[in-house]
């Protein structure tokens, strides 16, 4: 296979190779060198989704999303060995980095209620989580993901509801984005001033919200970019140039629409209230 992703051992591979950017490559290969060193007989299939698997990537950008399936429930030890392996590699790999949950076949298959689930980001531990099936990210693993070791995706029994998905996607809009708005409103809160001056704020809000929207009236998903782009042909073209300004800064554009940061932080807000309106409208 190409870029060194070479078939491994006891796996049957499906692999899109031409989708996996080359540090990517070389970053999965020595993080599953590394894992069959340290954790042998573990892995029983890996696969990415995200940015990746829609041809989305952005080099500086994007992580390596991934979902890992294990043989058997983790024990401390080898929790503790997952934790020096992600931080060996982002110590190796800033980026991308490794943005993953390690699960197994009972999680996907709903058949192990309450699992806890080992999630790390940014070479830590950061907690454990439940495998939601109705997540868009089960979703997008379903329907995007790609083999990189073990069994196809179909393997396993993963639903594709999308009246559950809508349902959570609908609850996020409800409480995530709908929080971090009336926290950018606050003068109480730190995100009230930082909606002034953070580039990175308004594209994670303009963009983040945008994603949604597509999702719940394609049912389908799309990247940051797709979904900005998407905006510009179907909502009113007062919000456009704040959806511009939100592709401006994605892109790596230093040169700002907005000659007032404070039009400029107001639009946001406008844009996302009217979003998450329409959200729940659809």
């Amino acid at each position: 296979m190409k870029r060194g992703l070479t078939a491994m051992k006891h796996s049957v591979s499906t692999i899109q190779p031409n989708k996996i950017p080359a540090k990517v490559s070389e970053a999965l290969d020595d993080y599953l060198k590394i894992a069959d060193e340290r954790l042998p007989d573990l892995l029983e299939s890996f696969y990415l989704f995200g940015s990746i698997s829609i041809n989305a990537h952005q080099e500086g950008l994007s992580d390596i999303d991934f979902f890992a399936v294990v043989k058997r429930e983790l024990t401390e030890a080898e929790v503790e060995a997952l934790r020096q392996i992600h931080q060996e590699m982002k110590r190796k790999y800033p980026k991308p980095g490794l943005d993953g949950m390690y699960v197994r076949r009972e999680d996907l298959e709903g058949t192990n209620e309450g699992g806890r689930c080992p999630y790390f980001n940014e070479g830590k531990l950061q907690g454990y989580r439940l495998f939601h099936r109705n997540w868009i990210d089960a979703f997008q693993l379903k329907m995007y993901g790609i083999v990189v070791r073990g069994l196809p995706i179909e393997t396993y029994s993963l639903p594709l509801d999308w009246k559950g998905l809508k349902a959570s996607l609908i609850e996020n809009i409800n409480g995530y984005w709908l929080n971090w708005v009336k926290r950018c409103e606050s003068v109480r809160s730190l995100q009230f001033p930082g909606l002034f001056v953070s580039s990175g704020m308004i594209e994670w809000g303009v963009l983040g919200v945008t994603r949604l929207y597509y999702s719940i009236r394609e049912e389908d998903i799309t990247s940051k970019m797709g979904g900005g782009e998407y905006a510009l042909r179907t909502v009113p073209e007062e919000y456009h140039k704040i959806i511009r300004e939100a592709l401006r800064i994605r892109n790596g554009n230093k040169f700002s629409l907005y000659g007032s940061i404070v039009k400029r932080r107001r639009d946001v807000l406008k844009f996302m209230n009217y979003m998450i309106k329409e959200c729940n409208n659809l």
